[in-house]
């Protein structure tokens, strides 16, 4: 009887316990929904891909910078501004970057955070790693090879994203291995965005292994209205 009468309490206290994941995530999703109103985004996108034996030596090194344009999640035009090979590189990372179909449904690739995407996606906080910061967990209801696990320090009271971890739930086929890391968010003319980024990854068939690591930074933001005009720059 005395647990019955309790319960409205620790009800409450529950309840209580939740909002402020509830909030932070809806915030989030309203930072993920105002990049995605700008009409475009122009960027120049600047890589350092490195191949590495088993041994983590490089083998292989390709630097390269694209100006892209983006529409929301979609890549409307990219263009290479420079390219340099350096060593022994496999195909593979040599070759142009895939972007997705423009006709794909882009819900895959929408952010875990963006309202669209968040009903699909399981969220757990925890304090930390610092004061003031929010580390928040995600984990998608069903694996999917495009929709992604992982992590992202939040600093919970202004609402915004510090650095973001995330890997495939489901690793598509040829890879045992890939993870991005977003190191750094900068405010820019699109609204706050990832400029630093870093990816690992391996994979292969049986005694052929591929072993890589890019480093990318994005900037000189620009808002466009067209795919030739720009409106602003950082």
């Amino acid at each position: 009887m005395r647990a019955l009468a309790l319960l409205p309490l620790l009800l409450g206290v529950s309840a209580r316990a939740e909002a402020p994941l509830d909030d932070l995530l809806q915030r989030l999703g309203e930072a993920e929904e105002r990049k995605l109103a700008i009409p475009a985004c122009r960027t120049v996108e600047s890589s350092v891909t490195e191949e590495l034996d088993k041994e983590g030596k490089v083998k292989g090194r390709l630097t390269r910078s694209y100006e892209v344009t983006r529409s929301g999640t979609t890549v409307i035009a990219r263009k290479l501004l420079s390219q340099k090979e350096e060593g022994d590189l496999t195909s593979q990372l040599k070759a142009d970057p895939k972007d997705p179909p423009k006709n794909e449904d882009d819900k895959a690739r929408l952010s875990p955070f963006h309202p669209r995407a968040r009903a699909d996606y399981r969220f757990d906080s925890t304090p930390g790693p610092s004061e003031g910061l929010v580390t928040v967990k995600f984990t998608p209801l069903k694996s999917d090879k495009k929709r992604m696990k992982g992590q992202a320090v939040v600093d919970a009271r202004a609402g915004k994203m510090m650095t973001l971890r995330v890997s495939p739930s489901e690793m598509p086929p040829m890879l045992d291995e890939l993870q991005l890391d977003f190191l750094a968010y900068t405010e820019t003319p699109c609204e706050r965005q990832p400029t630093q980024m870093k990816i690992t990854g391996s994979g292969g068939v049986l005694f052929y292994k591929l072993r890589f690591r890019t480093e990318a930074t994005v900037t000189g933001h620009q808002k466009v209205d067209g795919p030739g005009t720009a409106t602003s720059a950082h």
